[in-house]
């Protein structure tokens, strides 16, 4: 049913209003200061009379914070931009033309705004397209409209100064100004110090060698044949920073570099001062773009790799739930398949014990509790050991003598032996090495094979099952071979994958467990049927310590 929505008292509202209202304002009042702060700094690089700057930071101010806080910033560009023309161009310009400069720059840092956006910009630099989209931005619609409208106004009230040659003044200055002050700008007022907590040691080696290196080249103190050279050896550790550092570690870099560099080279320090401060500050600039997009775009690469490593990281592991999930399945099949040996164990004996208590037979029936309690620690432990292949546990190993691993199995198939009457042959050798296996799970590997072998000679009234071992020198082989019809020739090739069946009530998991917990303990598993008739099962298991020397099968023999 619909849900009332709850209700609102006006005293809360009146908070978030007030808080809201404080937030823009303080918002503002940060953007006028920096504006104001930028645009002062922007005026140290005036080379003509006519107040022309050929470096503006300003209308990137104003577009950062107009991005992330949104439309209600313009307000405060407005009156920043009005401020700045007030104080150095009331006598050169009109009012009517600085309103114009004023409305143009508001507008062009709107759509700006608007179209990264539109666009969707991320502030993070994750994507090439957002440093190119960036670029665009600033290049034709903040930058563009403000130089426009600068140009227009400063060649209406100075006759002297064509609008052409102004405009490319103006727009230079604007773009490199952008280039160097936004990207910092958004970078911090969106992720703030997140990201920044390790790597402070090379932050500061970064910062540390950048610093000296643009301070000793735009000192002065060097010959410009050294000096220019050495200005290029910021590249390699903004490059190093862009790919180690985060971005606001990048863009604060490359900041600091340009205040450096536009600073001594307005002073008349440097290897770009020689030339005049016009032609140097534009040459400069045209190394400071290069170093802005090296940095933002290397940078925007490494986010790149990240967010698609980060996506195979995350496509891995959804393929591996799949694969658990897809596993289960499987595991219920063989966890009932690995439980039904014993506990039809449990509850033959169970029933024999019943029958020998009732005829007060009291050895046989302590005989069959004892294969009755066997059996049940033989599930408990199948249960165990299921579980701790599913959790990625390695189960415990033991050495042990090969006689002990095989006649405890005996002993639990002799019932069944006895009942299907097949006769079965043991060979095995006494003074085989020890092996070092997980005892349940090799017992029901050899459970598994003459379980299989039974069912294959039931149908003869011969039904022989043969069990041998010898020693390889490196690993002891154990086989199981039967007088059956043998394996049809075309189910040779499947044989052990799972579900792969034949056999009527079979659900084809014996033989593909049995031979995954024998490769588990370093071991092969294979199949051949025999010239003669029937069928072999041949499995090895490394030796605990090889030995070179091939033992006689001799020892526990005999036939049951």
């Amino acid at each position: 049913m619909p849900i009332a929505p709850l209700p609102q008292t006006r005293p809360s509202l009146s908070f978030k209003s007030a808080d809201s209202g404080i937030l823009v304002a303080s918002r503002s009042a940060m953007l006028i200061a920096l504006y104001y702060a930028v645009g002062l700094w922007g005026y140290v690089f005036t080379p003509d009379p006519y107040g022309i700057p050929l470096v503006w930071p300003a209308t990137g101010v104003g577009l950062a914070f107009t991005y992330l806080y949104g439309y209600r910033m313009l307000p405060a560009l407005g009156i920043a931009t009005g401020l700045i023309l007030w104080q150095f161009t009331e006598d050169a310009m009109p009012l009517v033309e600085a309103t114009g400069v004023v409305l143009a720059t508001m507008a062009g840092v709107g759509l700006g705004a608007w179209a990264l956006r539109r666009f969707g910009f991320s502030p993070g630099f994750e994507r090439l397209r957002d440093v190119l989209l960036l670029l665009v931005v600033g290049a034709l619609a903040a930058s563009g409209l403000a130089a426009t409208a600068g140009a227009w106004a400063m060649a209406v009230s100075i006759e002297e100064l064509g609008f052409s040659d102004t405009w490319w003044l103006c727009w230079v200055a604007d773009l490199i100004g952008f280039l160097l002050v936004t990207p910092a700008l958004i970078a911090w007022l969106a992720a703030g110090r997140r990201h920044l907590d390790s790597g402070l040691p090379m932050i500061v080696l970064l910062a540390a060698s950048l610093i000296g290196v643009s301070a000793l080249v735009y000192s002065g103190v060097l010959e410009t044949g050294l000096a220019m050279p050495l200005s290029y050896a910021v590249f390699p550790l903004v490059m190093l920073a862009a790919l180690r550092c985060p971005i606001q570690i990048t863009t604060s870099l490359i900041l600091i570099v340009g205040a450096i560099a536009l600073s001594g080279t307005g002073w008349g320090l440097g290897p770009f001062a020689d030339a005049g401060l016009e032609q140097s500050l534009l040459s400069l600039n045209a190394q400071l773009a290069l170093l802005v997009l090296t940095g933002l775009l290397l940078a925007a690469l490494r986010n790149e790799r990240e967010s698609a490593e980060a996506r195979g990281r995350q496509h891995l592991d959804d393929l591996a739930r799949a694969g658990r999930l897809s596993t289960l399945g499987e595991l219920s099949a063989s966890l009932a398949h690995e439980l039904n040996q014993p506990l039809c164990a449990v509850t033959s004996y169970a029933s024999a014990s019943r029958r020998l208590l009732d005829r007060e037979r009291l050895d046989d029936l302590r005989d069959a509790l004892t294969q009755l309690d066997s059996n049940a620690h033989r599930a408990a432990e199948t249960i165990r050991q299921v579980r701790a292949t599913a959790m990625s546990e390695t189960p415990r190993q033991v050495a042990m003598a090969p006689r002990d691993l095989i006649t405890p199995v005996l002993e639990l198939l002799d019932p069944e032996l006895k009942r299907r009457r097949v006769r079965i042959d043991v060979d095995v050798a006494r003074s085989l090495p020890h092996i070092r296996v997980a005892p349940v799970q090799i017992e029901q590997v050899l459970v598994n094979l003459l379980r299989n072998a039974m069912e294959a000679v039931e149908t003869r009234l011969d039904g022989t099952i043969r069990v041998a071992a010898r020693n390889l020198g490196t690993a002891l082989e154990i086989t199981v071979t039967d007088n059956g019809p043998g394996i049809p020739e075309e189910r040779l090739a499947t044989l052990f994958d799972p579900f792969a069946t034949w056999k009527s009530g079979g659900i084809g998991l014996g033989l593909p467990i049995s031979r995954s917990l024998v490769e588990a303990h370093g071991g092969q598993l294979t199949a051949t049927n025999l010239d003669d008739g029937g069928a072999r099962f041949r499995f090895t298991l490394p030796l605990e310590v090889p030995d070179a020397r091939s033992q006689t099968p001799a020892g526990l023999s005999g036939r049951r």
